[in-house]
């Protein structure tokens, strides 16, 4: 090669190996960084930017196997409006039986929830340590209820209570000397459902009773880099299941429209179309034998069936859902009940009238995401005492359907009926008169008005 062309070689050789040298240490770098997050992560976080919502900071806790224990943890950070991993990926240990599925955790199960919980208080053995959150020293003197019968369920207390069961907050073993309250079931409080969730140290790699611990080094990793103005949340669960089911629903009314009145009736599919409609009233499959509706339709007043919405909305963060057996019924129709079973223990006297009559109760049972129902204690429309709401003699798991049932409906402001563990009214049904318009005129009644407002 002539010397003039090896010269030039030389010369661009020169000014290039450093631009190749750069780009070639950014890409190591970059492959090495903790600001990678991975599909998964990117996947879960845009499928549930409503749950997410305003929160800057999120610790995932997730695996690829139901029943391991052994979790993968990661810390993402959103800055700039783009989301980073904050620290390199790290091993962390949960129920000793794994995940439960969304909304399956029961207490004592040996499993973790699955779901988006909020982290919002920290605590430890020392009066003090490095980190923004709000901070609770746990002394001698504090315990956790998980007695679920005890009205301090689920519950941090200052005092030896006085339930049947409870942990101490600070124990021998130094897996609570810091940690941070995983707020699983803390509101509402619903008994059974499971209790004591923390992240905490863990002893030696070994599994939890539910919580999700790791190396101390590490939990005062976590301590440090959290801050509460970023709203931090923990999202815990498999990863398959938690990019196909943690999905918000889509935006359900919470409020009346212009021109509409709390004793208005309305479908409650137009206010939330994921609860479960099945009349059975509608249908032969009842007490009667007979198909006493001219539609599988629920309508409530707008009141009541805004209180049920909600009810549906924490249902549906715990993979549940309601369905519907009936809801406003003609006075016409209470006469033929009458007439088959006058007993007003179950049927109410069509002279008085009842609260159906008014659209201010439901006859509610509990599903899974899959629609299907949970056991209760006996079908709709039992007229046993098995089917009175303080009926014992039932398997546990029957019994804990039951009471989640009424522990949210009675947070959502209803009544329950004694006789019947499926009925429940609205607090304010005595404000509700009695009305008799059947539902041919109220379905013409419901469209008229939504094509008024198109």
């Amino acid at each position: 090669m002539p010397e003039k062309c090896l010269k030039r070689l030389r010369v661009f050789v020169t000014a290039i190996l450093p631009i190749l040298l750069l780009f070639s240490a950014a890409s190591v770098k970059g492959s090495d960084q903790p600001d990678n997050i991975s599909p998964f992560i990117q996947k879960c976080i845009s499928r549930n930017v409503a749950q997410i919502r305003e929160s800057s900071q999120l610790v995932f806790a997730t695996n690829n196997d139901r029943s391991s224990f052994h979790v993968t943890i990661h810390l993402v950070e959103k800055n700039n409006g783009a989301w980073r991993l904050a620290f390199s990926g790290f091993t962390g240990s949960i129920g000793t039986k794994g995940f439960a599925p969304i909304g399956g955790k029961r207490e004592g199960d040996g499993k973790s929830p699955s779901g988006i919980y909020p982290l919002r208080t920290a605590f430890g053995y020392y009066p003090s340590v490095a980190t923004k959150m709000p901070y609770r020293e746990a002394t001698d003197e504090d315990y956790w209820v998980d007695d679920v019968d005890s009205e301090n369920y689920n519950k941090w207390i200052r005092g030896k209570p006085s339930a049947a069961s409870w942990e101490r907050m600070k124990r021998d073993d130094d897996q609570y000397k810091y940690g941070l309250v995983i707020e699983y079931n803390t509101n509402p409080v619903v008994k059974g459902m499971g209790s004591a969730i923390f992240l905490h140290v863990w002893k030696d790699g070994q599994a939890t009773a539910g919580c999700v611990a790791m190396a101390e080094e590490r939990v005062l990793k976590i301590l440090t880099w959290l801050d509460p103005a970023k709203k931090p949340l923990i999202i815990m669960g498999v990863e398959d299941e938690l990019v196909a089911r943690l999905a918000f629903p889509g935006e359900v009314k919470t409020t009346l429209d212009l021109g509409q009145r709390a004793d208005d009736l309305v479908n409650i599919k137009e206010i939330n179309p994921r609860i479960m409609v099945n009349i059975r009233y509608a249908t032969e499959d009842n007490f009667t034998g007979k198909k006493l509706y001219d539609s599988n339709t629920c309508f409530l007043r707008w009141s009541t069936a805004l209180k049920l919405n909600t009810v549906q909305g924490v249902l549906e963060r715990m993979g549940l859902g309601l369905k519907v057996w009936d809801c406003y019924r003609p006075v016409a129709v209470q006469k033929v009940l009458w007439a088959v079973l006058p007993d007003e223990r179950y049927v109410a006297n069509p002279k008085t009238g009842s609260r159906h009559n008014r659209g201010s109760s439901v006859d509610v049972t509990l599903v899974d995401r899959h629609g299907n129902e949970l056991l209760m204690p006996t079908a709709f429309d039992d007229f046993t005492p098995q089917a009175h709401r303080r009926y014992p003699d039932l398997r546990k798991e029957v019994i804990m359907n039951r009471t989640l049932l009424e522990d949210l409906m009675k947070k959502g402001r209803f009544i329950p009926l004694d006789e019947e563990w499926w009925h429940f009214d609205d607090e304010k049904w005595m404000e509700f008169e009695m009305i008799d318009v059947p539902f041919e005129r109220l379905l013409k009644q419901n469209i008229d008005r939504l094509q008024l407002k198109k």
